[in-house]
């Protein structure tokens, strides 16, 4: 039945989103479409066992007209699982622009948000 689910995000800038996302989390660009040029309409990134999909705003808007908006106002935040959240807190807290400080959840883990260049959230977990 079920196997995956990947996060197909709409961006302003597909190039750009590609280019935080390896310089700040080290993701690597699996494809895109076209391959090459200065504006990307589609692509995926990876790292480890996360998969994730932008495309360009257009580009979604012409398949998906209900997404039609005036901006892109984020609306959900991404969850993310690493082995080693301090760490990587201390690599990023001067790099990015963070949503949420490091602390203990309620739930008892330690986690920090950050905001990507589109404004996501990305929560970051152990």
């Amino acid at each position: 039945m079920y196997e995956t689910i990947t996060a197909n995000i709409m961006v302003k800038n597909v190039k750009e989103t590609i280019k935080f996302y390896e310089e700040n989390l080290g993701f690597r660009k699996v494809l895109s479409v076209p391959e090459e040029g200065e504006k990307l309409n589609f692509a995926i990134i990876s790292k480890d066992k996360i998969s994730i999909m932008f495309q360009e705003q257009e580009s979604l808007l012409e398949e998906y007209s209900s997404l039609q908006k005036n901006e892109i106002i984020p609306t959900f935040t991404l969850f993310i699982t690493v082995s080693d959240v301090r760490l990587l807190y201390e690599e990023l807290k001067n790099k990015v622009k963070i949503a949420k400080e490091i602390h203990k959840t309620f739930y008892g883990k330690d986690e920090f948000a950050i905001f990507d260049n589109n404004d996501n959230i990305l929560t970051i977990s152990c």
